[in-house]
This record gives C-alpha cells, structure tokens and sequence, in this order.
C-alpha cells in the first residue's frame, strides 16, 4: 500500500486535534504536525526547489525529513540583467509533490522568482505548494489617504494568480503575517496556509533557567492582539505597552500589567529599525524587570540596524540592553546575526516540513 492510499476495507478516519485543555481558547491556532496525521494521508514524496537566498533553510527543511528532497534551479542573468532561469531535471518530477521556498525580502528578486514559481505547477507536477516564510509587504496593508496603494493587496493578487496543477490549487504557506485582516486578501484560486513562530519561541522559553518567572510583553495593542490567545493558554502573566502622543514625539509607555522583578519577554511578529522594540525595553527596565529580551518572527533588519541592539550579560535589566532576542530564519538577515550576542535563530526548518506534508 502507498502512502497516501486508505487501507483497503477501512473508511478514512483523520486523528483528531489534540483536545484543549481547560481554560484553553479554541481560537489558539496551532501549527500543522505531520505526527498528528495518519501516515496514508501524507504525500509519499515532496521535491523542493528554492530561491538562492533560502538554500541553507531548504537544506535543514530536507533534512528534518527523508520523504522531501531538493530540487535544483539554474539562477542566471542575460547581459541586460534580466533573468536565464532553468529548471533542471523538469520531466523528473511529473505527478510529484513540488514546492518552492521563496524568499521576496527585496524587490529587485521578486520576479525572478515569480517566474519560476509560475512554471513550476504546468509542469505537469501532482501539487505545488509555494513556501513564503516572510509576507515582506505586509506593513502597507491599507489605504488612509485617497492616493495611498496597499501594496500587501498587490502581492496577494499576484500570488493569488500561481497556476493550479494537475492536483489543484496552490498551497501557500506564509508564517505570522503582519496583520490579521491580511488573511482575507488571497483569492480562492490558491489555499493559504498561516502558520507561526510562536510555538519555537513556546519551546524555547519551556528550556530556560527562570521560565516559572517569564511574562511576555506585547509592545503595542496589534501585538497583543495577534498573540495573546497562545500566551493566556499556556498562563503566561502579560504586559502591554502602547504608543502615545508628548507633543510631537511619540513614547512607550505600559498600559497594563506589571515587569517588576520578572524575565520580560517582547513578542512581536518582525523587527525592521528597532526603535519602537528598544523604547519599551527601556520603560521595562525602569520600572523594575530583571531582564527584558524579545522576540520577532521575521529579523528584517534593514540598513543592519541589528548592530543597535545591545547585550545584558549582567544581572538586573539595564535600558536599551536584551538577555536574548530571539528570531527565525524566515528572512536572509538571520545569517548575519546568527554568531551574535544577543541573537539566537530559531529555525523554521521543522515546522516547514510538516507543512510540506500534508
């Protein structure tokens, strides 16, 4: 029997989600585990090709399962600059299971991949699954002033239009994107998959020294919003910040909850400047927490405003310094700071997999 055909003589029974526990919302979301799905129910085989910027992810994703090995792309540029791509070995992956793990973080290598990402479904592949870890638009999500473009709307049509293959519409797996109402900007020609960081940093947290004394702080309401359900599950104290008006300026200032004497932990879904992470730090550390670190899904980073972030090696939280801060490698950025205090990476490889298996 093959690994993705019913037992003879058996109806298809789907083993049900782990059940909740009490106090626990229903609304939590929880991240696609291939363990929790019979094994004729998963693809017997994934082939996965990848952008040249996602290749040590890719590998560490091929890795977590023998069942998904790589494809390769040739990623070559014609005199004009423009792109000579290739996909080797095309024939060879006629009714298998396909998937493409993209990286948009510029926009100079968006269409190349694109491209790709369009070919691969008409040839002749069984599905396709495209892997976007990082929704690099995501913070131009809606129009305030008549003129304004959201951008994020744009890329969604775009993705929304990836060819079906022989098997259907596109999966699209993309991981804690910026903002919720995001969700329903995709068409129903593909079939998004959200997923999230989250339960690495649950993980990670369950590991540490003082993880009786962890409160996570969200550093504005959007944050709390989007997190708050995973973190009141597992009873976890909170802080919120919020951002209010001192004359022209903008501060963080703590709208409820107390970090006095605790391990303080920011949670927010990227980081790109930094600025608004290292204020709330900042108020955390005057106002009595023993340490302050952060987390964020995507290290965006740009124009390395990493090297701002300071390490706490001491004992007693110290403004504008983190015990740890802690990011995925949904974005190229992740390489950069990998060595470095106070950056640890947590990688996305495992829960990619999964997804990939379904």
């Amino acid at each position: 029997m093959s690994g993705n055909q019913t037992p003879r003589g058996h109806s298809p029974v789907i083993s049900p989600a782990p059940s909740l526990r009490s106090g626990e919302d229903f609304r939590v979301s929880l991240n696609v585990e291939a363990d929790q799905i019979p094994e004729y129910l998963l693809k017997k085989q994934c082939v996965l090709f990848y952008a040249p910027e996602t290749e040590e992810l890719a590998k560490k994703v091929a890795a977590q399962n023998s069942n998904i090995e790589l494809g390769k792309c040739r990623w070559r540029k014609f005199a004009d600059g423009f792109p000579d791509l290739f996909v080797e070995n095309a024939t060879a992956i006629r009714n298998k299971h396909v998937a493409f793990l993209a990286s948009f973080h510029n926009p100079s290598v968006i269409f190349e991949q694109m491209s790709v990402i369009y070919a691969l479904p008409r040839l002749f592949v069984g599905s396709f699954t495209l892997v976007l870890p990082f929704f690099p638009t995501g913070t131009l999500e809606r129009v305030e002033t008549e003129g304004d473009v959201a951008t994020a709307f744009t890329l969604a049509r775009i993705l929304t239009n990836v060819p079906p293959s022989r098997g259907g519409p596109t999966s699209l797996v993309i991981f804690d994107i910026h903002a919720l109402q995001e969700r329903f900007y995709f068409g129903d020609a593909v079939l998004p998959l959200f997923e999230s960081g989250i339960p690495l940093l649950l993980k990670r947290l369950r590991s540490l020294p003082d993880k009786d004394n962890i409160t996570i702080a969200y550093p504005d309401e959007g944050a709390h919003k989007r997190f708050h359900l995973a973190f009141k599950a597992e009873g976890f104290q909170e802080v919120i910040c919020t951002k209010v008006r001192d004359g022209a300026k903008r501060i963080v200032r703590v709208k409820e909850g107390n970090p006095a004497g605790r391990h303080v932990v920011i949670v927010d879904d990227l980081v790109q400047s930094g600025g608004t992470l290292i204020e709330c730090q900042s108020v955390l550390a005057q106002m009595g927490a023993k340490h302050v670190s952060a987390y964020a899904t995507h290290g965006v980073f740009p124009n390395y405003s990493w090297q701002k972030f300071k390490s706490d090696a001491g004992e007693g939280a110290k403004p504008g310094c983190f015990r740890y801060f802690w990011i995925t490698d949904s974005c190229p950025a992740s390489t950069e700071v990998a060595s470095r205090e106070p950056f640890e990476v947590l990688s996305l490889a495992a829960p990619i997999a999964d997804a990939l298996l379904i």
